[in-house]
């Protein structure tokens, strides 16, 4: 089998030498400014409907939309034709073209860098079989408009598993140790993005007012360990829910927390607002909140979570890339791009919030393969049932996180 692949692989690289990349770039048709309301809108949308993608709620479900649209949006400019248009579809919207979705992804990487709280860390890689050699331009974008590390390793070595997750766990500060348990020799490429978001409240919790209570489960009653503090904050008492905003120290970010009326469930609640925009209505939230003195219980919990991002992306309307039959990425191997495919889309999320703050992370890897190889309180607000939460970047006006706590426990990877 490694004689095969390598033959196979070799084959890659010689015809793919000589190829040149099957589009060329146009000139930028949106100014900045437009440019950067135009992404915003995308990455809401694209939050949106990835969000909702799946009707079954896991228990303690948390994606993040970014991470995922930064690991495609690399991706997509590996792919040509209708491969790219469906990709770009789903990633952009209908008014950003290709140039215009990778300077406003770089436009905000270069944000994020140039932020000295180092609050949100942002980091792309590409790890490439080293028996290929990937198109210029394709890579010229992956590393001058994603800030992507590309490495070639030797994937019929165990060692590179142990090499990818390495880089993981750093880029995450080691919230989550691991993306990959196996690398295939047949595999051409991993592009990963790894997300951190990390800070404190600008309140913080009293230990000493931390104690037990009971959170009512779908499954019943259990105990958890519930945050207590009496203090003013921005809430929103619709007929519905109470949604409240929590604070960080950073002023760009802010946690959000939705809590249905007593009866309604929180799956019955989302569903009421699957036709519009969830992003929006948690944006408006916290422009129309009003401040209030409230005693806030809420409960401690650290979450964990992974999944396959395929069949959600297929609902999206993202077909060809993951069809054998349909997908081209010329221009990530020349000629040869039309038997690679996107294998899959594995996306590991990790939350912690204590009486300190919070610590969010989120890994994606996009895999791809040659087919051809394969006062007192004036109220009160007990988050002690299912809830709905994210975190939303205000500057930026996009969600970083968006989750559900159904069962408050400890992760577990």
């Amino acid at each position: 089998m490694r004689i095969v692949t390598t033959i196979l692989l070799f084959a890659i690289l010689t015809t793919s030498v000589g190829a040149q990349p099957l589009f060329e770039a146009k000139p930028t048709a949106l100014n900045a400014q437009q440019r950067a309301q135009e992404y915003a809108l995308a990455v809401q949308n694209f939050s949106d409907a990835l969000f909702f993608s799946n009707d079954v709620r896991d228990e303690n479900m948390m994606i993040s939309p970014l991470s995922a649209l930064l690991a495609l949006g690399m991706t997509a400019n590996g792919a040509a034709g209708q491969t790219q248009q469906e990709m770009l579809s789903v990633l952009a919207g209908p008014k950003l073209s290709l140039q215009d979705f990778n300077a406003a992804n770089q436009a905000f990487l270069k944000t994020v860098k140039s932020d000295k709280t180092d609050v949100l860390r942002i980091a792309n890689s590409l790890w490439a079989n080293e028996l290929i050699e990937l198109q210029k331009p394709f890579m010229k974008t992956t590393k001058e408009q994603y800030f992507a590390q590309a490495t070639n390793l030797d994937f019929s070595n165990p060692e590179s598993v142990e090499i990818i997750n390495n880089w993981v766990s750093e880029a995450t500060r080691a919230a989550i140790p691991t993306i990959i348990d196996s690398v295939e020799p047949s595999t051409l490429l991993y592009l990963i993005n790894a997300i951190t978001f990390k800070d404190d409240w600008l309140t913080a919790f009293e230990k000493n007012h931390t104690r037990e209570r009971i959170f009512h489960t779908k499954d019943g009653e259990i105990e958890a360990r519930f945050l207590h503090q009496e203090a003013s904050f921005d809430v929103l008492l619709l007929e519905d829910a109470s949604v409240l905003m929590l604070p960080y120290k950073n002023p760009d970010y802010l946690m959000v927390a939705v809590l249905p009326k007593p009866g309604l469930a929180i799956d019955s609640f989302l569903s009421d607002r699957k036709h519009d925009s969830l992003t929006r209505f948690l944006l408006q939230s916290i422009e129309t909140a009003e401040k209030q003195y409230i005693e806030l219980a809420l409960p401690a919990f650290e979450s964990s979570y992974k999944t396959s991002l395929v069949e959600n992306l297929k609902r999206m309307g993202m077909q060809y890339c993951f069809d054998a039959s349909l997908s081209d990425f010329s221009n990530m191997q020349g000629s040869i791009g039309k038997q690679v495919v996107i294998d899959d889309v594995l996306q590991k999320t990790y939350i912690k919030v204590d009486e300190q703050g919070t610590e969010a992370a989120a890994v994606t890897a996009v895999i791809m393969k040659v087919t051809s190889i394969m006062t007192p309180p004036s109220i009160s607000l007990i988050f002690d049932r299912p809830f709905f939460y994210a975190i939303i970047d205000q500057k930026e006006q996009i969600p970083l996180f968006m989750g559900v706590l159904d069962h408050p426990k400890l992760a577990e990877f």
